[in-house]
């Protein structure tokens, strides 16, 4: 079933200490509202405002209370993307919004497609913070988007500041239906984005390294089979594409699907994948370790890729120059990520005001099945905010999972979220 575009007064009791539910009946207000917010101060969103909304699909937190309501949003009858309502008063009413597929839709693919029996109304659909999409298997165990299963957390705990969330709801409580100012709070908002930041996927059919096909590095660096197969690991990925934006804008400015685009973000992830040293074990696949740990780390990729990429280069291997050394500045207490990882809105707003793209690292409290690393978390890429110059509502990022910019709200992640500042110097 289809309802037509919100044109009445909304009816929202605002939160009485930050809590408590909200029906499937006000999240579809709130969804509402928020076509006609984002179609008039996002660019790229302007087809939202006559469009229509599906029924909602309910995600779960883990104890099994509601977390959220995602609507599929339909632009002449058509998919054009999603936005996800908060199911809790004490997060804002505006979880995550984009022009992707919908999350739902990619959960029940790779559910049929790998857990037996699976049907949504026995599987819940998970969400415990930004990207933690999942299907539940039981036993303490999701699976993502990518099929990976790992152990959930026990609690939950996200970065919402509570006084701000109870301002965002009050304020949708007491404005006219007719003002598009859903879950913005900031005086002057607006939207930064720095412009040609590349996309690059993970596990993408089209872009993915073929398969029995593979090479042993650095032999297999560019589009060659990997050792690792397909599952190149999110944190090189999203460095990858930082990098390529300081390094050779050129290249992606003639188009997503050139073959030199292909063979150089290849080239990228897969030296990458090498210096941050990613794990390529069945137990770990695809997990790297967040700065400050004592070996190789993401940090120490980055930083590292610059001697690697040139050695790389004299031996004839890749053959684009090489314009910058890079810098890895975590947001971490020490340096120590997996213990005193932080987030500052001045940080994201100084490095995007700067045309500095920002590896963000997610983290959502889950755990890989073997214990040994935090499957449940993950990194992107920040190219944007919407706020303004003091405050961020939205982080605008790319996701790994698909070529479209995706909308987060601030705060909605675990308390070790951290960025890591990627600094080019010229060589």
């Amino acid at each position: 079933m289809v309802l037509s575009s919100f044109a009445g007064a909304l009816s929202l009791v605002p939160p009485k200490g930050h809590d408590g539910f909200v029906t499937p009946e006000e999240a579809m207000l709130v969804a509402q509202r928020h076509l006609q917010w984002a179609s008039s101060n996002v660019p790229n969103f302007e087809d939202w405002k006559n469009s229509k909304l599906s029924q909602p699909v309910v995600y779960y937190f883990p104890n099994g209370t509601k977390s959220a309501y995602e609507f599929t949003v339909l632009v002449n009858g058509k998919p054009d993307g999603f936005i996800l309502v908060a199911a809790q008063r004490y997060m804002p009413p505006v979880l995550e919004f984009s022009k992707g597929e919908t999350p739902s839709k990619r959960l029940k693919r790779v559910g049929m497609a790998r857990v037996r029996g699976f049907s949504v109304g026995k599987h819940r659909l998970l969400y415990y913070g930004a990207l933690s999409y999942s299907v539940e298997l039981g036993n303490g165990k999701a699976m993502n988007v990518y099929g990976k299963v790992s152990s959930v957390p026990k609690t939950v705990k996200l970065s919402f500041s509570p006084k701000h969330v109870a301002n965002i709801w009050r304020a949708l409580e007491t404005s006219s239906a007719s003002e598009p100012t859903i879950g913005i709070l900031s005086d002057d908002i607006y939207t930064k984005i720095i412009p040609n930041v590349p996309i690059w996927t993970e596990m993408d059919p089209y872009f993915g390294d073929p398969k029995n096909l593979s090479k042993s590095y650095p032999k297999n660096v560019g589009p060659d089979g990997d050792p690792w197969d397909a599952w190149d690991g999110c944190t090189p990925i999203a460095a990858a594409q930082i990098i390529a934006y300081h390094e050779h804008p050129e290249i992606y400015e003639n188009g997503y699907y050139t073959q030199e685009y292909k063979e150089y973000m290849t080239s990228l992830v897969d030296i990458l994948h090498h210096t941050m040293g990613t794990f390529d074990t069945k137990d770990k696949k695809g997990w790297t370790w967040w700065c400050g740990y004592p070996g190789s780390d993401a940090c120490d990729g980055i930083e590292s890729f610059a001697s690697e990429y040139q050695r790389l280069k004299d031996q004839g291997i890749v053959s684009w120059s090489l314009v910058n050394n890079y810098d890895a500045q975590p947001t971490c207490t020490l340096g120590l990520c997996s213990w005193f990882g932080y987030i500052e809105a001045d940080d994201v707003i100084n490095e995007v005001d700067n045309n500095r793209p920002i590896l963000l690292q997610l983290h959502n409290g889950g755990s890989a099945t073997d214990g040994q690393g935090p499957y449940g978390d993950h990194s992107v890429v920040i190219t944007g905010y919407v706020g303004n110059s003091n405050t961020v509502d939205y982080l605008v990022i790319h996701s790994g999972w698909d070529m479209y910019e995706h909308y987060l709200a601030w705060g909605n992640w675990g308390s070790h979220t951290h960025l890591v500042k990627i600094i080019p110097e010229k060589r």
